[in-house]
């Protein structure tokens, strides 16, 4: 049968002497399988001085379909396989074909196939299902045209190869970008940079990542310092890059620097990127085979992506660490303090060998009015480290709002006593700010640890002794006295019963209406918890809200109020007609607002309820907010992105909100009862509640009179022009059924 005609043609006649580069260069892999010994002679000798790509032609051989399939099984990088159709059988070569494409499930081979039976050409749908490259009689196959069939294959193949390389390429950076931004420290974020590029480029025997001090570079290449890296390069993080690498790395690393583009050599390269935030950095590769221009790309693409993970890396630092921190003094906050003192390890009961010992300073305000808010801030911060100064391991320090810090110090009576007595001799030693002399003094109250109270107890058991020692003059100390164990287990009953009525759903909502004080138009309700005791009966806030509060159990029982008051505010407007404009107000405590996610429990209420967020109004006590100002601010403008409305409840009974009110962002001021009640009788309290009023006006804010009992109180209200009123004059706390009956008789439907 014939195989091939005799008009050989040698593309290349020259090619005979070869460069170095070519012959080391591995050969596209050629398997011919045909039956016929000849046709592979004349197939090797048609295609000796092929070159593509400067890489030559290697070439394997199969006699049978049987044979190629183990060849093709054991060699899975041959590229372009030239086919007989028959051989012991008239389809062997379609089986070869099927074998390559199904069960090895190969998409790169480029498959010719070849027969000496003209007619036996297969189907139309083979060709496309098999993915064939080409189709040639033996008789017509020609040293030229197999040339041009094996060139295009080989282009096909190796585009296909391109593409997957990419493909890969690309998963492998997405994959290693994944696995980096779970890295939440710095440390860890470099460490990880330098081990996914080794990944990327596996034949790299080193890779070190370098990065300039500053935010620039201007040459000097002591400013380059080792971040981190992998063997074989030893290094100390921080140092130069001159005590790590070879003086002529380290200017071509400084010409990357300059150029601000990465370079490329045969056996290392210099990768450049630059952070949004941060200084230029470059990764140093070395030891590796000439990079291809895709590896190049994938380098640089995956450079990129480090930039950006610095930066969040970074960020993710800076949040947890403002999180922890007080911004001015660098002390734990309150709340990290708090988690500490809770933590700390039970080294038995009764043991009392630590102490909470809270310190404020005295006239600090004189500080802030002399000198401005800016000194006053780094007054704190000097006095913050000489605290600082006097706390060694394991003692903690905390700022906790305003002038007040809290230490957690170890050790027995006496040896906190001696501790306490140096701090105030270290604190007192005067210090200059703006040009001016400040002898600072400090009040210091000290309360020891019994392992089985409370963090907050502790530390108001120490508030209370400090406040002693200020009254007595300030610039002294004194010791909290021991609380006294309770007799009986009344107490113990009590929470034991208040646990089973949340598990139970003891407790039912009851709502006071709060109207419009011009014309007794309800606007909504204040929602309160009242607690249906078993053999008690129906009981108010005050017989157990306080064991709530210090037993935690106020934040699934404040969750608990939160979310029935918005279930029931959705209901009365699907069932009631012209309702949709009524809010609720659910008061907020003390362990709700701080060291709490009080913003996600309320998101996640009003994604559960899909309550209008204007609707909810969370009622919030001045006291609360006096208590940390600075953690107060951020917290309250967290709720406020949600959309609620905030009110600061019982106000004008604290002692200094009006030097902050503005800057918390509340929507309505609401007066205590006690003024409302009062201001009738005592001229000196009317001005009072005059002064609120115009107060609320300026700050933009609405107005809200509570108690109000007589109809001489509503008409001074509105002429006050306090806009809405709540008390027993317009309804009594009612349960859900009755409160409905108000929305029918009391709230004109809107138009």
């Amino acid at each position: 049968m014939p195989v091939m005609e005799d008009d050989i043609v040698i593309i290349d006649d020259t090619a005979d002497i070869e460069d170095a580069a070519t012959r080391s260069q591995p050969g596209w892999r050629v398997l011919v399988v045909d039956d016929d010994p000849t046709v592979h002679s004349i197939t090797r000798f048609a295609l000796e001085d092929f070159l593509f790509e400067g890489r030559r032609l290697s070439f394997l051989s199969a006699y049978s379909g049987a044979e190629a399939r183990l060849i093709l099984a054991d060699q899975p990088d041959i590229a372009v396989v030239l086919l007989d159709v028959v051989m012991e059988s008239d389809d062997a070569g379609l089986k070869v074909a099927e074998y390559i494409r199904k069960d090895l499930g190969n998409r790169f081979i480029r498959i010719i196939l070849r027969t000496g039976q003209p007619g036996q050409a297969p189907e139309r749908d083979v060709i496309l299902h098999y993915d064939i490259n080409d189709y040639k009689a033996k008789n017509e196959l020609t040293a030229q045209k197999l040339f041009t069939a094996v060139l295009a294959s080989l282009r096909a193949y190796n585009q296909i190869a391109a593409l997957e390389m990419s493909r890969h390429g690309l998963e492998q950076i997405l994959a290693a970008s994944s696995t980096l931004y779970e890295k939440r420290s710095v440390a860890q974020f470099v460490d990880g940079v330098v081990l996914q590029i080794r990944s990327l480029i596996q034949d790299a025997q080193g890779a070190l990542l370098c990065a300039v001090s500053g935010r620039h570079f201007d040459g000097d290449l002591d400013e380059v310092r080792v971040v981190a890296g992998v063997a074989p390069f030893v290094f100390r993080p921080g140092e130069s890059i001159r005590a790590t690498l070879p003086e002529a790395v380290c200017q071509e690393i400084a010409e990357t620097l300059s150029r601000q583009e990465s370079f490329f050599a045969d056996d290392r390269c210099i990768i450049f990127f630059k952070t949004v935030d941060h200084a230029a950095s470059v990764v140093y590769l070395c030891g590796h085979r000439p990079l291809s221009p895709l590896d190049r790309k994938l380098l640089e693409v995956f450079c990129s992506k480090v930039a950006i993970g610095f930066d969040n890396a970074h960020l993710f630092e800076q949040i947890s660490y403002e999180k922890t921190h007080d911004p001015v003094t660098g002390l734990l906050n309150r709340s990290a303090f708090i988690d500490a003192l809770n933590g700390r390890p039970d080294p038995g009961a009764g043991a009392d060998d630590s102490a909470v010992c809270v310190l404020d300073f005295d006239r600090f305000r004189d500080v802030n009015d002399s000198l401005g808010f800016e000194a006053g801030d780094r007054f704190l911060a000097a006095l913050a480290a000489r605290i600082s100064a006097a706390v060694t391991d394991p003692d903690v320090a905390a700022r906790l709002g305003g002038d007040q810090f809290v230490v957690l110090k170890s050790g027995g009576r006496e040896a906190v006593e001696l501790w306490v007595r140096d701090l105030l001799a270290r604190i007192s030693a005067p210090l200059r700010l703006d040009g001016q002399e400040i002898i600072p003094s400090v009040a210091i109250g000290v309360a020891m640890l019994g392992w089985t109270r409370r963090a907050e107890d502790l530390i108001a058991d120490a508030d209370r002794a400090m406040r002693g020692a200020k009254w007595m003059g300030g610039g002294r100390f004194g010791f909290a006295a021991a609380r006294p164990a309770r007799a009986d287990g009344s107490r113990l009953l009590l929470v034991t019963e208040l646990i089973h009525a949340i598990q139970r759903e003891e407790f039912e909502l009851f709502y006071q209406p709060i109207v419009r004080t011009l014309d007794g138009r309800l606007d909504g309700f204040e929602a309160l918890i009242r607690w249906r005791h078993p053999t008690r009966g129906l009981l108010a806030p005050g017989a157990f809200i306080g064991i709530v509060e210090e037993t935690g159990l106020i934040l699934p029982l404040g969750n608990w109020v939160m979310d029935r008051a918005a279930r029931q505010l959705a209901d009365w407007e699907r069932t009631i007609p012209g309702s949709r404009d009524l809010q609720v107000s659910v008061n907020v405590s003390a362990r709700q607002f701080m060291g709490h996610d009080l913003t996600g429990e309320v998101a996640a209420v009003l994604d559960r309820t899909r309550l209008d967020p204007r609707r909810l109004k969370l009622e919030i006590t001045e006291s609360l907010i006096m208590n940390d100002p600075d953690c107060a601010e951020r917290s309250l403008r967290d709720l406020k992105s949600l959309g609620v409305q905030l009110a600061l409840d019982d106000f004008g009974t604290g002692y200094s909100s009006l030097s902050y009110l503005d800057r918390f962002p509340f929507d309505v001021l609401k007066i205590d009862r006690s003024f409302v009640k009062a201001m009738l009788h005592r001229h000196e309290t009317m001005s009072v509640v005059r002064a609120i009023c115009t107060l609320a006006a300026n700050l933009g804010m609405e107005v809200v009179g509570e108690g109000v009992e007589a109809v001489p109180e509503v008409e001074a209200l509105r002429t006050l022009g306090c806009r809405w009123s709540q008390g027993y004059l317009f309804g009594q706390p009612v349960p859900a059924d009755r409160a409905r009956d108000l929305i029918l008789r009391m709230h004109a439907p809107v138009s």
